[in-house]
């Protein structure tokens, strides 16, 4: 391998990305936008830890397991069914609620508040002054663009009125949840009625809802989201700026969520209507377990590589993070052997994940793998996560355990060049100790 071309190449990713990453990072939109969606996420995973009961992982029932298993479904579908839709059928008004609390939190806003106006803001928006039975499902993953921008708006106008103290004052010795009330009333109308107005002016102009607008104008970015170019691009984005120290997890999630989210309720609609084929592919649970196998850069292999190798510092290394790798978190793989900012390691880090992705890709266009249809937490171990996440398929667990068996032949060869490298400063080392002082 060339070294000083491996050199030249991190030297640039750290001048040119870091500065945009790390802005990106910093961005309080982004940090508003990922605060939400992790708000929103116990929700989702007690609506999707009932998916396999509900919706038991066969077609037909052909023995006495999965009989049973089918009457049991029928015996607790009243009971769970109800959790399910309203866990996962007002994630768009929990995410209004997340992202407005956040934004107003770095605001220094009052956060309770600004939280709910948001969630008002939202239902003005998606039209729920005069619902319907069709427009209540915009309370859900479908409208959560909608919920995005009414939060943000709404905490925006907040902030301006407060700046240009367009707001009732209270008396020092009144309590402060007071305070807050009166100072948000003429903020709220403001939002309350400009909304208002502003659906007025759709309907007239186009005869839509506000989220069903959003859908149309979104249509080709949702489904270019859910690409084989959008998993490489999104994989290629995440590793570089790892490879330069940044987190680069939290920047392609905070942007790939709302299409993940909208994606993920499409296809648990599409399995409750009976539908035979699910309509996407690129969902969190493929990127968290396919792609991120023992962390990011599917890292997993290199524990056992290291815990046999004859570097004392890899062995020990190995050892410290094999527990926190089983549950896909390798930061101890990360700066410990390290790879970051290693130029041995950035074209593994790089391909091993976008091949895995590539093949996991083209199985699941093919039907050989199953479709997404649940959401569990990342930390899930990888093979047991692949097939709890798309209902009991085993044939994704085994594809988890194929992309670890392709990492681990396609990291070996710089993992001994490296070893090489540790093996020689070891000895180096021991020899330096071994000299006599003078």
């Amino acid at each position: 391998m060339n070294h000083s071309l491996a050199r030249i190449v991190t030297s640039q990713l750290e001048q040119y990305l870091s500065p945009i990453a790390r802005k990106l990072a910093q961005n309080v939109y982004l940090s508003a936008l990922r605060d939400g969606f992790q708000l929103a996420m116990p929700f989702i995973f007690v609506g999707c830890m009932f998916v396999p009961i509900i919706f038991p992982p066969f077609s037909t029932p052909n023995s006495t397991f999965a009989m049973w298993w089918e009457k049991l479904a029928l015996s607790l579908r009243p009971t769970l069914l109800p959790t399910y839709q309203l866990t996962l059928g007002v994630v768009g008004l929990i995410v209004a609620f997340g992202v407005a609390t956040s934004l107003a939190k770095q605001y220094k806003l009052p956060q309770r508040m600004s939280g709910l106006t948001g969630c008002m803001a939202f239902l003005m928006l998606a039209g729920m002054s005069d619902p319907t039975v069709q427009s209540m499902r915009y309370l859900g993953g479908a409208g959560i663009f909608t919920a995005l921008i009414a939060s943000l708006y709404s905490v925006e106008v907040i902030r301006l009125c407060i700046h240009k103290k367009w707001y009732i004052s209270m008396p020092d010795d009144v309590p402060l949840m007071t305070v807050q009330s009166f100072k948000l009333i003429i903020p709220i109308m403001i939002v309350m009625i400009t909304l208002s107005s502003f659906n007025l002016f759709i309907a007239n102009q186009f005869g839509l809802h506000f989220p069903q607008l959003i859908e149309e104008i979104f249509h080709p970015l949702i489904m270019a989201s859910d690409s084989l170019t959008a998993v490489l691009i999104s994989i290629l984005i995440c590793q570089l700026l790892w490879f330069v120290g940044i987190h680069g997890s939290l920047v392609v999630t905070g942007i790939m969520n709302p299409f993940w989210m909208s994606n993920l309720l499409a296809n648990q609609d599409a399995m409750e209507a009976g539908a035979k084929a699910l309509p996407h592919i690129y969902l969190p649970a493929f990127w968290d377990f396919f792609i991120l196998i023992g962390g990011v850069g599917s890292t997993l292999p290199l524990i056992y590589l290291a815990m046999k190798s004859r570097s004392a510092h890899l062995r020990s290394v190995g050892k410290v993070g094999l527990i926190p790798s089983i549950f896909n978190i390798n930061e101890p793989i990360l700066f410990g052997f390290p790879i970051i900012m290693n130029p041995i390691f950035i074209i593994p880090f790089v391909l091993v994940p976008m091949i895995n992705a590539t093949i996991a890709w083209y199985l699941t266009s093919a039907g050989v793998l199953a479709k997404v249809v649940t959401m569990i937490p990342w930390s899930v171990p990888a093979p047991i996560g692949a097939a709890w996440a798309s209902n009991g398929s085993i044939a994704n667990a085994l594809m988890v355990i194929f992309a670890m068996i392709n990492a681990y032949f396609l990291y070996l060869p710089f993992f001994r060049a490296h070893e090489k490298i540790l093996i020689a400063q070891q000895k180096e080392r021991g020899q330096a100790n071994e000299a006599p002082s003078i």
